[in-house]
């Protein structure tokens, strides 16, 4: 993973930077930090921008954020893989709702087993109130699942937030590869 500058100014100023904005609507700005960069809940980083405006080292105006205007940040530049936003991949596929039970879901909630990383094949077993089966095979492309909300949301190409939260689980740089495969190629979407 990329190297992510600690102190939180200096991570707000990254964001904006990777983002290539310099007036950032307050819900993606949250969204970034909570699922791109993965350095917080979206509750924490609500609460960790709020604070920043409150020290007055943020602006709001009309739920824009953007930084000062006198305000200088001495940071590392995003390497070019940053600036892919997994989060943003993940919208062409999950609601807003379905993605957040995704991060709400223990982690230990998928046992994944990586059948073969190139191209990569993996089954997981999804555990909660019933147990699933989950299959991401690259060769085939192909999403295999059974649970019931997979079943509405996948003639849609849509994911159900047990797939989110594979993506999720996946190290960043291997779900950014994937999801843009699912985007620019021609994926099955499979009811098991």
């Amino acid at each position: 993973m990329f190297g992510v500058p600690r102190g939180s100014i200096r991570l707000v100023g990254y964001a904006f930077r990777a983002l290539g904005k310099k007036t950032i609507p307050l819900q993606q700005l949250i969204f970034f930090l909570s699922f791109d960069l993965r350095q917080m809940t979206p509750s924490k980083a609500k609460k960790f921008i709020h604070d920043l405006h409150a020290d007055g080292r943020i602006v709001f105006k009309d739920d824009l954020v953007s930084l000062p205007p006198d305000l200088v940040i001495e940071s590392e530049q995003p390497t070019s893989s940053s600036t892919e936003n997994l989060g943003a991949l993940l919208q062409h596929f999950v609601s807003n709702s379905r993605l957040s039970r995704a991060v709400g879901m223990s982690n230990q909630a998928l046992e994944i087993k990586i059948a073969s990383q190139n191209p990569l094949r993996l089954e997981a077993k999804v555990h909660g109130s019933q147990d699933y089966i989950l299959v991401l095979d690259e060769a085939l492309r192909q999403i295999q699942h059974n649970c019931p909300d997979w079943k509405r949301v996948s003639v849609l190409h849509r994911f159900c937030k047990h797939v989110a939260k594979l993506f999720l689980l996946l190290e960043k740089d291997e779900s950014i590869r994937v999801l843009q495969s699912l985007q620019e190629e021609s994926w099955d979407f499979v009811q098991l």
